[in-house]
């Protein structure tokens, strides 16, 4: 029986204080790994160093998954260095593909295209084109695997892939347009969350799901090269 004068512990603690605390480390990490994604995007001339940042900031993200604690700079730098090159190659063709689409979407809008079926018909192939590199890009960066495999594995993983998760595909990209907006009519968010959030979105919908997923997928190949042999 407690004793009359026992005091609340730790363990009477109310839960919203600690859902509270979660929310503001996740508030915290979402911040750190947004500016050294910006510092690490700067140092890469932009160009060069968005992939690797990105890829830096999703292992950043599932370093963290379980409530670890990270060093984010420190993890993010070592990632950039080792996932420079192999990044690059591997999302930058996909960023050119994105970035043509999204310009071919400003043209159309901008009424760049005369006729209406010229355009309806270039719309549609821009939004796929838009979609479908979107989330190719968001497994490379957050499903480590794909990244390890030689660049035509990765390239072929990247773009199957999202035809295995349609619902997971379709409420990324909602879930991303509605980040954009909100980043829009707000500026102070992209600064601070922009990328950041736009990743941890990713590593929620399609990190763990796939890594299952390409597990299962090796197992059977081994299972079926044991049968045959």
């Amino acid at each position: 029986m407690p004793s009359p004068d026992a005091r609340p512990g730790p363990s009477q603690v109310p839960t919203w204080v600690l859902r509270a605390n979660e929310a503001i480390d996740a508030l915290l990490l979402a911040v750190r790994i947004q500016l050294t994604w910006l510092l690490l995007t700067l140092l890469g001339a932009v160009v060069l160093g968005i992939a690797p940042a990105t890829a830096a900031a999703g292992d950043a993200f599932l370093a963290a998954r379980h409530g670890a604690r990270v060093r984010v700079l420190p993890l993010m730098w070592d990632s950039w260095k080792r996932e420079f090159a192999p990044a690059n190659l591997r999302m930058l063709p996909l960023l050119i593909v994105q970035a043509g689409a999204l310009a071919m979407l400003w043209i159309i809008m901008g009424g760049g295209v005369p006729g209406s079926v010229p355009a309806l018909l270039l719309s549609g192939a821009a939004v796929i084109s838009a979609a479908w590199s979107t989330v190719s890009l968001a497994i490379l960066a957050v499903v480590p695997r794909t990244r390890r495999q030689d660049l035509i594995t990765s390239w072929r993983l990247a773009l199957l892939l999202p035809a295995m998760v349609p619902l997971r595909f379709i409420g990324l990209i909602l879930l991303l347009v509605a980040w954009t907006a909100l980043c829009t009519v707000a500026p102070p968010l992209a600064l601070l969350f922009g990328a950041a959030v736009a990743v941890r979105i990713a590593v929620w919908l399609l990190s763990l799901h796939l890594e299952v997923l390409l597990e299962d997928l090796a197992a059977t190949a081994r299972a079926n090269a044991r049968a045959r042999s």
